[in-house]
């Protein structure tokens, strides 16, 4: 009988001392790692520690609501995560609420000029001034911010009197005609959200032009771009970027032929060439109402476009290579981000510069007697400067609805249109 109770004391004796150990032993141990090695389900985070933004909803909260409003919560906080795994969308989602640019870009003009002391009210001195393959959506600044986003858009532009003709074309023998383009675009992000590949289609209204000796036109396809995006730096106020976009030439020909009886002559400018658009991007908050868009683009043109009539191949046509700057500001005019559809009114004014970095290629078209003269750029060296201005409604977390104008500051020769209206719809996934 007292072995018995001998053996129970030892036993209780030495519980005791082992729960001992093991509380003096937890009093050493950080509390995370206890956490580390309890089970999920032990540990339930309260709904209100939870954060305000998600990968898909950048820009649901309201600024009273940014910062963690516990220890935990800090530990989820974006300054935690990018110091332990890296830049992640949550890094910046508060800059994530800042609009898009609206951009502004038609790339320059080339002219289908006809040899001196060839033209009247019949057969001009200058046939068109027009853009190469459609006026692809070239510019990274075009309704983009420098943050990889997971969206599909639409965009439309109508460039008013980009399209120049001389007396005797057109119908009443216009000068000017509006260019109308229509842009389909998707960006899917990749490696944790920080790149990027946007890809853009656009399709134009395109030229007709007829007179009684000539007619010429554009076709509906414009070039196909892509833009690799990547991040290189971002906080929860700052988010800076650089890439690569590549044009490629899916766009439709530009042609010239004579009407019968007048010969069955013809010049086609091939649209072959593929563009390089090396570019730098940042997207910055300035405080809780104004942001700032910047971005700066180099557009190469890493082949050229073949210029053929009925007797062969005349020449490569080059197009310029172009420097583009953007830079808006703009602020939010309104927000509650309570509301079930209408949560936010945004103001921007932009201002886009564009040159020309030497000088146009020219390609002789012969001596013919219609379809004589050269392919140039008639304004060789231009400054283009732009200023555009826009609203944007956030139709709820994930759409955007947008509406700019565009107006060049510049006269002719360094303006390619006289004005412009762009609407656009972003939609997040």
């Amino acid at each position: 009988m007292s072995n018995h109770r001998k053996t129970n004391v030892s036993s209780y004796r030495a519980l005791a001392l082992g729960l001992g150990c093991l509380s003096v032993t937890a009093g050493f141990l950080p509390s995370a790692e206890l956490y580390a090695q309890a089970p999920l389900s032990l540990r339930p985070v309260p709904q209100e520690e939870l954060p305000r933004t998600s990968r898909i909803n950048p820009g649901s909260a309201s600024p009273a609501d940014r910062g963690p409003s516990s220890t935990a919560a800090a530990t989820r906080s974006p300054s935690a995560r990018s110091a332990s795994g890296g830049s992640s969308r949550s890094t910046f989602s508060r800059v994530g609420r800042a609009p898009n640019m609206f951009g502004d870009t038609l790339p320059p003009l080339i002219s289908f000029s006809q040899r001196e002391g060839q033209g009247n009210v019949t057969s001009p001195a200058e046939v068109y001034r027009a853009p190469l393959g459609g006026g692809g959506s070239y510019n990274i600044a075009e309704n983009n911010t420098a943050i990889p986003t997971d969206r599909i858009y639409f965009v439309y532009n109508n460039f008013h009197n980009a399209i120049s003709t001389s007396a005797g074309f057109g119908s009443p023998f216009a000068r000017s005609i509006d260019l109308h383009r229509y842009v389909a675009g998707f960006e899917k992000t990749f490696l944790g959200g920080n790149m990027s590949l946007d890809v853009r289609m656009p399709l134009l209204s395109g030229f007709d032009l007829s007179n009684s000796v000539i007619s010429s036109d554009l076709g509906n396809v414009g070039n196909l771009t892509m833009f690799l995006k990547g991040l290189v730096y971002s906080d929860d106020d700052v988010a800076i970027a650089t890439g690569m976009g590549i044009g490629l030439p899916t766009g439709s020909d530009l042609r010239t032929r004579t009407i019968p009886p007048f010969g069955d002559n013809f010049v086609v400018v091939r649209n072959q060439a593929v563009r390089l658009m090396p570019f730098v991007a940042a997207t910055m908050n300035l405080s809780d109402k104004w942001f700032l868009q910047s971005f700066g683009q180099m557009n190469f043109a890493a082949s050229g476009n073949e210029v053929v009539n009925q007797n062969g191949v005349l020449g490569v046509f080059n197009e310029q290579n172009l420097l583009q700057t953007d830079i808006g500001l703009g602020r939010w005019l309104w927000q509650d981000s309570t509301r079930p559809v209408f949560t936010g009114l945004a103001g921007v004014f932009e201002l886009h510069y564009t040159t020309t970095v030497q000088d146009t290629d020219v390609v002789g078209l012969g001596n013919g007697p219609f379809l004589s003269g050269s392919i140039l750029n008639s304004a060789n060296r231009q400054d283009l400067l732009n200023l555009t201005s826009g609203l944007q409604a956030q139709l709820g977390p994930l759409t955007a609805l947008r509406v700019g104008a565009v107006v060049p500051l510049r006269n002719t020769p360094d303006r390619v249109f006289d004005s412009e209206i762009q609407v656009s719809l972003n939609r997040k996934f």
